[in-house]
């Protein structure tokens, strides 16, 4: 795979437009996402990120956002299919007396995502800053190719990671310069398997109302601080006491091993030990996949099955390491 490649030696884009953007703005934003979501959004200062989780009452996730703040307003990116669900919740959570404006913002902003060791070298290029200090989710104001943008560290794959946000109407003046500049498009099915191999959940695989953040290893999305949010007391009670029942975890098959339909169970001595939940061929690693695997089971090392087959997996530790086990 050419684009896999170019995304471990230079850079490569992906396009990202398909995630949900909201503004959140006037003085109660902060506020509002706050008393709604798992991290302390109020210590947010112009500039800086974070990730947060929206949860239900049982402590469920909802979404994960990544929430950058502006001078003027907060921005959120949700994933793909959860733009009009998480508009919905902040929208009906506004009460009479609280001043916040909630707008969509994916046809006004289109987004691009670059990754590989060059994608920052790539964007200074074309006019951006030195990025290679920013921390993991702040935001700065740039101009590439004469276009006004904002540029956030984002996850990184293949060692960096920067997401571009671009007016609507530039979006493909940027695009065309990326290509000139020789940054290689990088497929969805190269995405999977690079997502996969860092140990990234993904909506609906392994982010959806089945799993709670602790389980998902979402510990930099969680303020343990802060007061109470919905879905809180859960949250808290599972840290307190250290009863996860199930953690996110890698699994390495065999090379040739045949896999069934996701999700499927996981199963030790025929008893329920967790679910598959993605499942790709990677070309450093061999068939590998993410599971989330019941703590009793979770030690990596630990040999689970498939139900109903004949298919094993080893436990390992994310993100995927070392080479493939061709044996």
């Amino acid at each position: 795979m050419l684009d896999y490649q170019t995304a471990l030696t230079g850079a490569v884009v992906f396009d990202t437009t398909n995630a949900g953007r909201i503004w959140m703005r006037d003085q109660d934003r902060a506020s509002l996402l706050h008393r709604l979501s798992t991290n302390d959004i109020e210590r947010l200062h112009v500039g800086q990120g974070l990730r947060t989780v929206l949860t239900n009452h049982n402590g469920r996730i909802i979404d994960v956002l990544t929430v950058h703040a502006l001078p003027d307003a907060l921005l959120l990116m949700t994933s793909p299919p959860q733009r009009a669900t998480v508009l919905s919740l902040l929208k009906k959570n506004i009460f009479f007396n609280d001043k916040v404006k909630v707008a969509d913002a994916s046809d006004e902003l289109h987004q691009l995502t670059l990754y590989g060791p060059h994608s920052a070298a790539v964007l200074a290029q074309l006019g951006a800053p030195d990025l290679t200090g920013l921390p993991l989710h702040h935001i700065i104001a740039a101009t590439i190719t004469d276009v006004a943008v904002q540029i956030a560290a984002t996850l990184p794959l293949a060692g960096a990671g920067y997401v571009v946000y671009i007016p609507a109407a530039a979006s493909d003046h940027v695009r065309a310069a990326l290509r000139d500049a020789g940054v290689v498009p990088l497929s969805d099915a190269a995405w999977a398997i690079m997502r996969v191999e860092a140990g990234y959940p993904h909506y609906p695989n392994e982010l959806s109302l089945e799993y709670i953040p602790l389980e998902t290893g979402l510990w930099d999305a969680i303020s343990f601080n802060k007061g109470c949010y919905v879905g809180q007391e859960i949250i808290a009670r599972m840290e307190s006491r250290n009863r996860i029942a199930k953690l996110l975890r890698g699994l390495r098959f065999a090379p040739a091993a045949p896999l069934p339909p996701l999700p499927h169970k996981l199963v030790v001595e025929g008893k329920d030990a967790g679910d598959l939940t993605s499942v790709v061929q990677s070309p450093r690693y061999g068939q590998i996949g993410l599971a989330y695997v019941r703590a009793a089971h979770a030690a990596p090392g630990t040999q689970v099955g498939l139900a109903a087959s004949d298919v094993s997996a080893t436990v390992v530790a994310l993100p995927f390491r070392g080479t493939a086990d061709v044996s």
